[in-house]
């Protein structure tokens, strides 16, 4: 039971745990829309877009 409260979200290292993922989280999120933004221009440059009918 003592590591359930040193590890739920009220503690520090519960809460810096929570912390670290969510930033881990926004990072990869941030990576996959700048990866999302040079795969759509790299299309656009080529004229591999899909044209709309």
């Amino acid at each position: 039971m003592d590591i359930w409260l040193a590890l739920f979200w009220g503690s520090p290292i519960g809460l810096g745990i929570f912390l670290v993922c969510l930033g881990g989280m926004i990072y990869l999120l941030a990576k996959a829309d700048e990866k999302t933004k040079h795969t759509k221009a790299f299309a656009q440059e080529k004229g591999l877009e899909k044209k709309k009918q």
